[in-house]
């Protein structure tokens, strides 16, 4: 919240919309706001009684995890605390957890929140911890796949993703799926990665032979083009045998280092 508008324990707030499954929280005082009223608390437990609500009541009337903590972050670790000293030092208080302890290791207390997912349904809250989950999930295994993809090119001599691929499967004329088995890939992350990269993939019968010698034919014909000559082939060597690089080649054509090697081949 800005900080005009941060309340005092207790104040009335300007009329808030809190989002449905979420607790409203001032971070920077450490205070829960009232889905109600917008009231500013330590704790919302007591207070919601005043709005006809019992904490359990307000929790689902909000969209709320049934075991949300309605306080503030240092209330609530430092109940925390107090719970963890008294079951250390209480002999009872452990006796009596030791129920639900042993419930717990036989996933009798996993059974039963099931069934009680099954009868009341998921909470808005629940809903959205769970997307959160899966969207940080998916964030992850994309960072994971993009890391394992660098490595798998640079270990190929390329320096970036791009290039590999125009090498391969444009000036390397393989097909979609060897260039895919090249990069380590699948093919529908291959064909998702030629349109990132911006090069159409071919359509069926493309990879022929035929195929293959025209889309070669086209591409010395625009290098030849791009650098003014009328045989690419021989101006490649010629200007080799002058002391030209490949890199200086590849650049001079527009076309990729593995596409000037071959073509100096011929």
């Amino acid at each position: 919240m800005e900080s005009g508008l941060r309340p005092a324990i207790g104040s009335v707030q300007h009329p808030v919309e809190p989002e449905r499954g979420r607790l409203l929280r001032d971070e920077e005082a450490d205070l829960v706001l009232c889905h109600v009223c917008g009231r500013a608390f330590r704790s919302l437990g007591s207070h919601v009684r005043a709005h006809g609500l019992t904490a359990a009541q307000y929790r689902e009337e909000f969209g709320l995890l049934r075991t949300r903590a309605l306080s503030a972050r240092a209330l609530s670790q430092a109940r925390s605390a107090a719970q963890r000293t008294a079951y250390a030092s209480s002999p009872r208080m452990r006796a009596d957890f030791s129920t639900g302890q042993t419930m717990a290791r036989q996933g009798r207390l996993a059974a039963e929140a099931r069934q009680s997912l099954a009868r009341h349904g998921a909470s808005d809250e629940l809903v959205h911890e769970r997307r959160a989950r899966l969207d940080d999930g998916r964030r992850t295994q994309a960072a994971a796949a993009a890391a394992r993809l660098q490595a798998r090119v640079a270990t190929l001599g390329y320096g970036d993703v791009g290039t590999a691929v125009r090498a391969l499967y444009l000036d390397g004329e393989q097909s979609l799926e060897a260039t895919a088995r090249r990069l380590g890939i699948g093919s529908e992350q291959m064909r998702r990665l030629l349109g990132t990269v911006g090069i159409r993939a071919r359509a069926t019968g493309e990879n022929s032979a035929t195929g293959r010698r025209a889309r070669v034919a086209l591409n010395d014909l625009a290098a030849a083009e791009r650098v003014g000559a009328r045989d690419i082939t021989a101006w490649l060597k010629e200007r080799q045998a002058d002391g030209a690089t490949l890199a200086e080649l590849a650049a001079s054509t527009g076309r990729s280092i593995p596409w000037v090697t071959a073509g100096l081949r011929r």
